[in-house]
């Protein structure tokens, strides 16, 4: 089931599609429901609705202009997508579209009223649309976080490293192996005082960011290309991207112990974040050519939870 779900009417749905993209960049297209891109043909509309608000943890709910037009119909759907979470104790959090003002309870049905209760999130329709989109996925992180379950990922205090060390490790060795220049490439993961010039051309992972949701930790990190002449950086970045298109999915022996014990798996996706502000952040070095990516780490069995000590006392 995807971890987001997105309620709106479809009067808003130019709005609701923007809102859509940002989320899927942020998240991943498979953590987000929006019916229109999620409901398989010939299913029954209203028992899938339910079970994928059942299934998530958060409903978002945009509200717009005409969004009270049809809320007290008993046959609303929006009204059904709200009565659902609520019944399934699944966190609602209200957007407001624009200037469009939260509802105030007496215009609401007594099944769903106590969302006017809510905090609400605003997002505007013109230039600080992307403003306000960047202050709500924070929140949207900060909610999945207080929800989320220990899992085999979470529980793991040795994740994170061996997670960086693998995802370094998996890119040396296909380099190695498809044997794309005859260039001697060291790939290192570095922290913030190993940014350094060395004498060997050299490809460096820093991680800048962890962000726990619900049951998987994502993290955050930028390769940078350190050579001598551009072509150098511009093919191996180049040898970079074309590869993680490819195998998205890092192989589970670059992340677990031993292939008997292999707990989690590894996606790689392209980061909106600009590396050149990263950059900045960690190191007074001339800037060198950088990628964003982000690592979603995510138990091999999504449903599996587990005491913090589980990993370790078998």
């Amino acid at each position: 089931m995807a971890t987001l779900f997105l309620s709106y009417r479809r009067t808003d749905s130019p709005q609701a599609c923007r809102v859509y993209e940002w989320l899927v960049r942020r998240f991943g297209e498979d953590e987000i429901f929006m019916d229109v891109a999620a409901i398989p043909v010939a299913v029954g509309f209203s028992d899938f609705i339910k079970d994928a608000i059942a299934g998530s943890k958060i409903v978002i709910v945009l509200i717009g202009v005409g969004w009270l037009t049809r809320i007290n119909a008993a046959d609303d759907p929006v009204r059904m997508e709200i009565e659902t979470a609520l019944d399934n104790h699944v966190p609602v959090l209200p957007v407001l579209i624009g200037n469009t003002p939260m509802p105030d309870p007496d215009e609401l049905p007594a099944s769903i009223s106590a969302i006017a209760s809510q905090n609400a999130v605003a997002v505007g329709v013109s230039h600080d649309f992307h403003t306000h989109m960047q202050s709500l996925l924070p929140k949207i992180e900060s909610i999945l976080g207080a929800l989320a379950f220990q899992s085999v990922v979470t529980a793991d205090p040795d994740v994170i490293h061996r997670a960086c060390k693998g995802i370094i490790t998996f890119l040396s060795e296909t380099y190695s192996y498809k044997g794309v220049d005859d260039w001697d490439v060291l790939w290192e993961v570095v922290g913030a005082r190993d940014f350094v010039k060395q004498q060997q051309l050299h490809v460096t992972l820093f991680l800048h960011r962890v962000v726990r949701l619900a049951e998987l930790l994502e993290l955050h990190f930028i390769l940078s290309f350190w050579g001598y002449y551009a072509i150098s950086d511009h093919r191996l970045a180049g040898w970079v991207v074309r590869l993680l298109e490819r195998t998205p999915v890092i192989p589970g022996k670059y992340i677990d112990p031993g292939p008997e014990t292999a707990t989690c798996e590894m996606k790689i996706r392209r980061s909106d974040e600009d590396p050149r502000q990263v950059w900045q952040m960690i190191t007074d070095e001339p800037l060198r050519l950088s990628l964003s990516y982000v690592a979603t780490l995510s138990p091999l069995t999504r449903s599996l939870k587990i005491d913090a000590g589980a990993i370790y006392n078998g």
